[in-house]
């Protein structure tokens, strides 16, 4: 097939292909190559499946490559985790959503078990009646509601079939710009980002977009150093330490000395997390809705895609308060983290392809010197548990079977201490320089590859961070270095 003829499918399209069934996905690149097959032998399109690796489909044909039908034709429905210490404002937050005229159409499911409920006077005015506490209330703003006990899953499904129902239906603006579910009360939001890989249609039908964390700037630093037990957990720095987005609440009753020093014992848990200063109480509207659903920090078909066209991947969801590492405490800059070179895709074939329904890569040698390093700050006076780390090298490829090596022996030991971690990793592969991004929550590693592409530059590195409890850094530094040849 000729690279001059127009493809049917821009990047970025929704399709679906034939791996020996029908997998939904994303296109990220155009006339793929790997740099391992003869210069003159390219393939349309290369895509990353919902639920796979990145794979390449050999031809522009609808036996290989189609277009997606009904409502994964505007892909999955992104899922937001919200979760906040009690009297931290996330039901004020929530209330506001099912009330305000934002031109939004969210899905909030509520844990009854949950500490703080949304009011139940709120809900009685729902359109429609309700007759258990797990059934759906479709509101006038087109929200849903759906207060559950205890099945999670089973609330997703609901969901997820009453809005395909709405589709079917022909009904006006049926589909939902996301979901979002309350977790008061718990602390760890990985056990329900573990829920999406264990129900086909929600794995179908939905993704994980990020953890919101709402912060009570006025009590915060009272709740992070209450006295505890020995042996029980730091809700509070566990919930920023989860953080892939946070709202700094009531700030209208803190002084400017507070909230600084509020901010920067959040930074000393989550040195990543773009924080929203607000005043959910007073002025909810003031917090852009899309922000909350539009953070695509599980997302590594759209890091894929800003690959493509800038060469780099942005690991840090929002530039907008991201601190340098080195730089002065008090200083807060942008940081995108992470570039390189990428090769390697697996094969999405129609039915005259003997590679259908296979795809990934393999891991090879680094090589070459350099230097690493990891980024931290000293100790503050709110010393907790939790913090974050980065591990970076620039200079020299990494050993992809020392890093595997490496990252199981961490899962294996710590995997319950390690709220969320993501990174960019190059390495060099018998056909040239290959690209890796990573990120996972507790013991859920996703390691997806990125596309080929001729060597831009003379060094390749590996970056990546991480935010957690008990983490041992000069061990893991130490350990991070060993993968490098």
């Amino acid at each position: 097939m000729s690279a001059d003829k127009p493809l049917r499918f821009a990047v970025g399209a929704r399709v679906e292909c034939n791996v020996g069934q029908w997998e939904s996905g994303t296109v990220v690149a155009h006339w793929w190559h790997d740099p391992g097959w003869p210069q003159s032998k390219r393939v349309p399109y290369q895509i990353k499946l919902d639920h796979g690796p990145t794979i390449f489909a050999p031809l522009d044909d609808d036996r290989c490559i189609r277009t997606v039908k009904g409502l994964l034709q505007v892909g999955q429905i992104p899922v937001t985790i919200l979760t906040g210490f009690l009297g931290a404002g996330k039901t004020t937050l929530l209330n506001y959503i099912l009330t305000a005229q934002h031109g939004k159409k969210y899905a909030i499911i509520e844990n009854e078990f949950g500490a703080v409920a949304i009011d139940n006077q709120l809900l009685d005015q729902a359109v429609g009646k309700r007759d258990t506490v797990e059934s759906i209330s479709v509101l006038d703003n087109g929200c849903l509601c759906c207060t559950v006990r205890d099945d999670l899953v089973q609330a997703i499904k609901d969901i997820v079939d009453k809005v395909e129902q709405r589709y079917a239906d022909g009904v006006k603006d049926a589909l939902l710009d996301g979901i979002l579910i309350e977790t008061t009360g718990m602390a760890d939001p990985g056990p329900i980002i573990n829920t999406f890989s264990k129900d086909d249609v929600v794995k179908k039908y939905c993704k994980i977009d990020g953890v919101i964390t709402v912060v009570d700037c006025k009590h915060f630093l009272t709740q992070l150093n209450r006295e505890r037990s020995e042996d029980s957990v730091n809700e509070s720095a566990q919930q920023v330490g989860f953080a892939d987005k946070l709202l700094l609440n009531k700030i209208d009753v803190c002084s400017r000395e507070l909230i600084d020093e509020t901010k920067q014992t959040i930074r000393d848990i989550n040195a990543f997390v773009p924080i929203r200063e607000c005043c959910l109480g007073t002025d909810p509207a003031a917090v852009p809705l899309g922000e909350l659903l539009a953070i695509d920090a599980f997302d590594s078909a759209k890091l894929l895609t800003e690959q493509t066209t800038t060469a780099e991947v942005n690991l840090v969801a929002s530039l907008e308060e991201v601190p340098q590492a080195g730089h002065d405490a008090g200083r807060e800059e942008g940081h995108g983290e992470g570039h390189g070179d990428a090769h390697g895709s697996g094969h999405g074939g129609g039915p005259e392809d003997e590679h259908s329904g296979h795809g990934g890569g393999h891991g090879g040698g680094g090589h070459g010197g350099g230097h690493g390093h990891g980024h931290g700050r000293g100790k503050g006076r709110h010393d907790t548990d939790v913090a974050s780390m980065v591990l970076e090298r620039a200079g020299s490829a990494l050993n992809m079977h020392k890093f595997q090596i490496f990252l199981g022996s961490i899962l294996e030991q710590r995997s319950v201490d390690l709220y969320r971690y993501k990174g960019v990793l190059a390495v060099e592969q018998d056909g040239g320089p290959a690209l890796y991004i990573l990120q996972g929550v507790h013991d859920m590693p996703e390691l997806t590859y990125s596309r080929g592409v001729a060597c831009r530059e003379a060094h390749q590195d590996a970056a990546g961070h991480h935010a957690g409890g008990h983490l041992d850094k000069d061990r893991y530094r130490k350990d991070f270095d060993g993968c490098f040849d």
